[in-house]
């Protein structure tokens, strides 16, 4: 990774590689930014393939708007003028913000894992209320919202006690998630034919986190995008460990595009 410096001054760290037209990859977090590590090897090869470390906060809220904001403005400082984005997980809400308001970056939209709408089981959907509205962050460790995060997350690809193994690496957890990674989940509210950029949504039917029917709504509010494509026995992170599938659905959707 290099550094690039955005236009209002701020530096990311970047991953950029490969030549032909842009393929961007959005991040969640940095420590996450491995479940496109398959995607990277395979457009890298005739593409040119971005991938950076998001800025994010512990104190101030980063919304969907502002994860929108950072990805124009590295596109301005790379030269990008549209790419293509494939975008894992709740991410997909700032991607579809850009779509939405800026669709003249954006040659197609990949989502992997992205619902219509977030609708968690209890007693995560309440502890998830109870974070957004109270600073609750103060007294939950890192260790205790990681176990959660463990159980919630994982299957039987990826372990719980692996994510939280992984999830302790992050700094400041608890409010890292209050402020930068919940309100992709809470802000996004998509109507139907508001995105018109040719689109694909991919998920898994054993996704804890984004169901089946939740998958097929959010294809159907995109005007052009087929049926969601879903991969028996996948689960949330797909794009890793059933990189093969992905891979080969993503080239065949971006070779219809171009």
């Amino acid at each position: 990774m290099r550094p690039v410096t955005l236009p209002d001054g701020r530096t990311l760290r970047v991953l950029d590689c490969g030549e032909g037209d842009a393929v961007v990859l959005l991040p969640m977090v940095a420590e996450l930014n491995f479940v496109y590590a398959p995607q990277i090897a395979e457009f890298q090869r005739d593409h040119r393939v971005v991938l950076y470390e998001p800025l994010l906060s512990t104190n101030t809220r980063v919304g969907i708007k502002d994860r929108a904001h950072e990805v124009r403005s590295l596109l301005s400082a790379l030269g990008i003028s549209r790419a293509h984005f494939v975008v894992w997980g709740d991410t997909g809400a700032a991607a579809y913000y850009l779509a939405k308001h800026h669709p003249e970056l954006c040659r197609s939209m990949v989502f992997v894992g992205l619902a219509d709408r977030y609708r968690f089981p209890q007693p995560y959907g309440f502890w998830l209320k109870v974070l957004e509205h109270l600073p609750i962050e103060r007294v939950v460790s890192s260790r205790v919202f990681a176990t959660l995060l463990g159980r919630f997350v994982g299957g039987t690809q990826i372990k719980p006690e692996w994510i939280v193994q992984e999830a302790l690496v992050v700094l400041r957890l608890t409010a890292l998630f209050k402020h930068s990674i919940l309100p992709n989940l809470t802000e996004h509210r998509p109507t139907p034919g508001e995105v018109h950029v040719p689109s694909l949504v991919i998920s898994g039917d054993n996704d804890h986190i984004v169901s089946v029917a939740q998958a097929r709504r959010m294809a159907a509010l995109l005007p052009n995008a087929g049926a969601a494509v879903i991969k028996p026995g996948g689960e949330h992170f797909i794009t890793y460990v059933d990189d093969s599938f992905v891979n080969e659905t993503v080239r065949r959707f971006i070779s219809s595009v171009e």
